[in-house]
């Protein structure tokens, strides 16, 4: 925890000089542009965004490996509220519209500055997937998509470095204490340390709220409580069938293929519409216009859709065979 905050110390410590030293580096990367360099950064930055992730770990939790689905989304909601809070908590500006420098994709560069959220996110992610494969060809790519995420929003021009490098590091260390911490629960059946946890994070939320930070916890919400059910109540795998692999033996076999994408589609469907329909609720009682208010609905809907995810679309597996 010491190293931890001597780390995001350090990297604000230095805010006079961002128009000195790293006001060069943006623009030595602006110098650099190309077409060919402009899509591959942009790419790298679209692979961290919400869909994006979303799309991994559907994937992942629905469809190739529940545990490390699990760990992936444990580690990710946690890194995501705790991005939101130190960027209420420090208030950084971004260097868009900085003399000189030009932003690019600056649509998704919303809110805050440091540290880095893309940045933050893409290094969760992987540090976990590198975790629980331990494969070389999946830590390359790991490292690749990590740095590259990075990169892309200096290239782009939306961070200071030190928001990346904060990024960077945070990322790291959430991902190794959040996914030990998810397997210690997960062994032990302690869901009491994950509502210890949601007391935490509501805490931080009381004191540095803001319309982002309630929606991020909202996400780690929606993954515990529907953890908690799943766990409890469904059980399904994505490693074993529930269906015997033939009459004469009391063996399981493998979920099939089409069995995986049937789940993928079903998946992305019913969460797409629990989505819209909440939003459009929200919008028909004009939820949203309303000061407060707006911020509660946001969080019981966000809490919602990722409870579906967890917990609502394994239960449709159950119930149609899709296992």
């Amino acid at each position: 925890m010491k190293i931890y905050i001597y780390v995001i110390i350090l990297c604000k410590i230095d805010d006079s000089k961002k128009e000195g030293e790293s006001m060069d580096i943006l623009l030595f990367f602006q110098s650099i542009r190309s077409d060919i360099l402009t899509t591959i950064f942009t790419g790298f930055t679209i692979c961290t965004e919400q869909v994006a992730v979303v799309l991994i770990a559907a994937i992942m939790y629905w469809c190739v490996d529940k545990k490390c689905g699990q760990r992936l989304l444990f580690a990710v909601t946690g890194s995501i509220t705790i991005n939101s809070a130190l960027k209420n908590f420090f208030k950084s500006p971004r260097p868009i519209d900085s003399e000189n420098l030009q932003s690019l994709r600056t649509e998704t560069a919303t809110g805050y500055s440091f540290p880095s959220g893309h940045t933050q996110t893409a290094t969760t992610v992987w540090t976990a997937i590198i975790d629980y494969f331990r494969k070389w060809w999946i830590a390359l790519l790991g490292i690749i998509m990590i740095l590259g995420a990075g990169i892309s929003r200096l290239y782009l021009g939306v961070h200071w470095p030190q928001d990346v490098l904060a990024g960077w590091i945070i990322g790291i260390l959430v991902s190794i204490v959040f996914v030990r911490l998810f397997d210690y629960v997960d062994q032990n059946k302690n869901y009491y340390i994950l509502f210890l946890t949601l007391i935490a994070f509501a805490v931080i939320v009381y004191f540095f709220i803001g319309e982002e930070l309630v929606k991020s916890f909202a996400l780690y919400t929606g993954f515990v409580l529907g953890y908690i059910v799943e766990d409890k109540f469904i059980d399904f795998s994505t490693e074993e069938s529930k269906k015997k692999a033939n009459i004469f033996t009391n063996a399981k076999s493998k979920p099939k293929l089409s069995t995986k994408i049937l789940r993928f589609i079903v998946g992305i469907i019913t969460l797409g519409i629990v989505y819209a329909a909440l939003k459009s609720l929200v919008i028909l009682l004009q939820i949203d216009t309303i000061e407060g208010i707006s911020l509660l609905a946001d969080y019981i809907r966000y809490t919602i859709v990722v409870f579906w995810g967890i917990a609502g679309v394994p239960f449709l597996f159950e119930r149609f065979g899709l296992n």
